[in-house]
């Protein structure tokens, strides 16, 4: 049963996941309390036959009568809410901060950050943090069960990110994520397949993951950015039939005005996987494609809803299409948004 208006992570993913390139906010002058909440509703659609939603959200095709298609088309309305709150010494020029990393793109998984940012002379910014899970993403215990209904199973994640953004006071910035996957009730070619246990252990799809992502910042003209960035990402899983590694290549546009903030979004990326699937004879390889569009208004008419002068209005729109060797792993999204940002 489909939950309309609920709180979706997958539209969150979509609303920022392309834009890992916009860096560190700097560390604010004045000691105290800062940060954001976001807020809106929209429309999803995704095909996957791997991911089953989450605790707020089912999208997943719950019964599939075939392992060599891809997955139905499933879509739904939502609602979508992340945050951030900060605390600022501002004589240390150290900040702390709470709040939503938005990452994975597809996974529909929201991993909350606890973390510090220190400046350094050079105006250079370094910041350690700790992730969690705040809800996790529900998958199917086994994926490859065919014509009944697959079971859900909690898919939790933690790990940690550190980030050295205006590098020796340059426009580069360079991040490390690792995150220790792990799947509750791992099933994956159990049920129906007659595989051994040594094919069995190929699927596994517990496991660490590990990405690592330089970008650079052209500023022209003050309203004008533009950020290309490079990703190297290695999933390294039990089953390795299910680790992968690769590239993903992006580049954003921004255009920083008042009232008028728009942002851009293109990534292509490859991945590669270590080991022969057993179920079908080959190693799976995937090719990655992105799309996003954002547009925020500040303050339409005038409006300073609460006395806020840092009120937008946003709109957004993204796609993503995973185009798998294997038709079963092909994975596309589409997410529109409108909504609200408050800044404090």
């Amino acid at each position: 049963m489909k939950r309309n208006l609920c709180l979706s992570i997958l539209a969150i993913t979509f609303l920022l996941a392309t834009n890992t390139a916009y860096a560190l906010d700097p560390v604010p002058g004045e000691s105290g309390f800062s940060g954001f909440v976001r807020a809106g509703v929209g429309v999803l659609n995704l095909e996957s036959n791997m991911v089953a939603g989450n605790r707020f959200l089912d999208m997943g095709s719950e019964s599939t009568n075939s392992l060599t298609g891809s997955a139905d088309s499933e879509s739904s309305g939502m609602a979508m809410i992340n945050f951030e709150v900060a605390y600022t010494f501002s004589q240390t020029r150290t900040q702390l901060t709470l709040g939503s990393q938005l990452e994975d793109i597809a996974t529909m998984q929201l991993s909350q950050q606890l973390a510090v940012k220190q400046e350094l002379p050079d105006k250079s910014i370094i910041m350690a943090g700790f992730l969690f899970s705040g809800i996790p993403t529900e998958v199917w215990e086994d994926p490859y069960v065919t014509n009944r209904d697959r079971k859900e199973t909690d898919r939790d994640s933690t790990g940690l990110r550190l980030v050295y953004d205006r590098i020796l006071g340059s426009s580069f910035e360079l991040s490390y994520t690792y995150r220790n996957v792990d799947i509750d009730n791992e099933k994956s070619g159990v049920e129906e397949l007659g595989l051994n246990a040594a094919d069995r252990s190929l699927l596994k799809r517990d496991g660490d993951d590990h990405r690592l992502e330089l970008s650079y910042r052209f500023t022209m003209e003050d309203r004008h950015r533009l950020i290309p960035s490079i990703t190297y990402f290695n999933n390294d899983r039990d089953g390795d039939a299910m680790s992968n590694d690769g590239f993903d290549v992006q580049l954003t546009y921004m255009f920083l005005d008042d009232p008028v903030t728009l942002v851009l979004n293109g990534i292509i990326g490859q991945a590669d996987y270590d080991r022969s699937n057993p179920i079908y004879g080959k190693s799976q390889d995937d090719d990655r494609y992105g799309l996003g569009a954002q547009i925020y208004y500040k303050n339409p008419f005038g409006w300073q809803p609460f006395g806020l002068e840092n009120f937008s209005v946003f709109a957004t729109a993204s796609y993503w299409y995973t185009d798998a060797n294997i038709d079963f792993y092909d994975t596309q999204a589409v997410v529109g948004l409108i909504g609200a940002m408050f800044k404090f």
